[in-house]
């Protein structure tokens, strides 16, 4: 019966079959949008006893003795888990995965399964990074098998992982338009209008699947928005003050993320490192979990004091977290630094219009460590549910960030900043 399935689907025009397998690609990745969605809930549920759809903050009313356990737990399950996965497998990013030569290895199904779902998991029970990694690596993931169904070339094949990237972010985020810029801006896919129109028929039909369950509304509670011209002098001084802070947490995660601890010496520094979460977490709870809390909070007005606090900590734990031995994304808490540090600047600016300054430092944090402006756009706006009035204050913003942060990368630092050794011949 396979057999004759592949025979008649050898029979269906080329380009069709690619149609046809960017649209099953994106109804499993909508699928697991919803799973993901579910294990999220259920994990959050047992770990918190309620969950950040039915609650304005995930640790409010829990007591720290339930949330110090449940991050011990997933601390230790988290660092066996990891271990296990890669003690005799590699794990390989979606990047890797559209290298030609990732084909020479065997890619272990399974395990990379595993292994993106499990970021979900300690995400739910606390783990202080983002969640958006779990279902791109699904939806790319996917993509060749779809594309051996179809026997479609090894560039199609490629193209496919870059699809399902994008429709993973779209299900979770319903987010479907910014997915495809996302695509072409992080992935290095060339734009053509065929390419466009098939990575946007990926994600459309990757939300619309998931939106049976998972919500459109804006993740965050924001106060009534005045976008005006007269604020715009605020743009370029966050820039020119946030930009930097960015860039450095990019530079860092790029680093901690090249030099993740994957040996048996994960055994004991994720669990540390988690344990270090606990303290924390008895006096800033909301550094938990994507970094949703800690936005909502400085949205909802926090002292100077508490600002600094959540934006250095909130920085180091996800870098130490990640250098750990966890895996996970950094969108929505770089959405969070940027809050935090335009919250900042606009403290000691002493006025501003504060929510739309707040929102500005969130895109242009975002374009920098995504280094994708458009995308950053387009999340800040989905994010937020902002009406298109906002849409040139974000965009003028997320592109000059991004054009200050090439700046930054073309300086030879480490002309500048390694020491002169000088050699003294005897």
């Amino acid at each position: 019966m396979i057999h004759e399935l592949r025979r008649s689907l050898q029979k269906i025009p080329y380009n069709l079959k690619l149609v046809l397998a960017v649209i099953m690609l994106g109804l499993v990745s909508g699928i697991f949008g919803i799973l993901l969605h579910y294990l999220l809930e259920l994990v959050e549920g047992i770990a918190f006893g309620q969950t950040e759809h039915n609650t304005g903050f995930l640790t409010d009313g829990v007591a720290s003795s339930r949330i110090g356990f449940s991050l011990i737990i997933v601390g230790v399950s988290s660092a066996l888990v990891w271990y296990s996965l890669q003690r005799n497998a590699k794990i390989f990013s979606i990047k890797a995965q559209m290298k030609d030569e990732t084909s020479q290895y065997k890619l272990h199904f399974l395990k990379q399964l595993v292994h993106s779902i499990w970021q979900i998991v300690a995400v739910g029970g606390g783990a202080p990074i983002g969640k958006e990694a779990a279902p791109r690596e699904i939806g790319a993931l996917f993509a060749r098998p779809i594309a051996n169904i179809f026997s479609l070339s090894v560039k199609d094949q490629i193209f496919l992982i870059a699809c399902g990237a994008g429709a993973g972010l779209a299900a979770v985020y319903q987010v479907p338009l910014t997915s495809v810029f996302f695509v072409f801006e992080t992935l290095g896919i060339a734009l053509s209008v065929k390419r466009f129109f098939l990575v946007g028929l990926t994600t459309y039909v990757s939300a619309f699947t998931a939106g049976f369950v998972v919500s459109d509304h804006a993740l965050y509670q924001i106060p009534a928005m005045i976008w005006a011209l007269g604020d715009m002098w605020l743009v370029p001084l966050l820039v020119l003050f946030l930009t930097p802070l960015a860039w450095l947490f990019s530079r860092f995660n790029k680093q901690v993320s090249s030099k993740r601890i994957k040996d048996k010496r994960i055994l004991y520094t994720l669990p540390v490192t988690f344990l270090f979460l606990v303290g924390l977490a008895s006096h800033l709870p909301h550094l938990l979990g994507n970094g949703r809390m800690m936005a909502q909070e400085i949205l909802n007005g926090s002292n100077a004091k508490t600002v600094i606090l959540l934006f250095v900590l909130k920085a180091t734990v996800v870098l130490v977290t990640l250098w750990a031995g966890a895996y996970g994304g950094t969108l929505t808490p770089s959405f969070a630094l940027g809050i935090a540090g335009a919250a900042l600047l606009t403290m000691i600016l002493g006025g501003g219009n504060q929510p739309a300054v707040l929102l500005l430092g969130s895109v242009c944090f975002l374009a920098v460590t995504l280094k994708a402006p458009l995308s950053a756009t387009g999340l800040v706006m989905g994010f937020t549910g902002q009406s298109l009035e906002a849409i040139p204050f974000l965009l003028v913003t997320a592109y000059l960030a991004f054009g200050f942060a090439k700046m930054l990368d073309r300086i030879p630092w480490e002309k500048y900043l390694r020491p002169k050794i000088r050699i003294i011949e005897n």
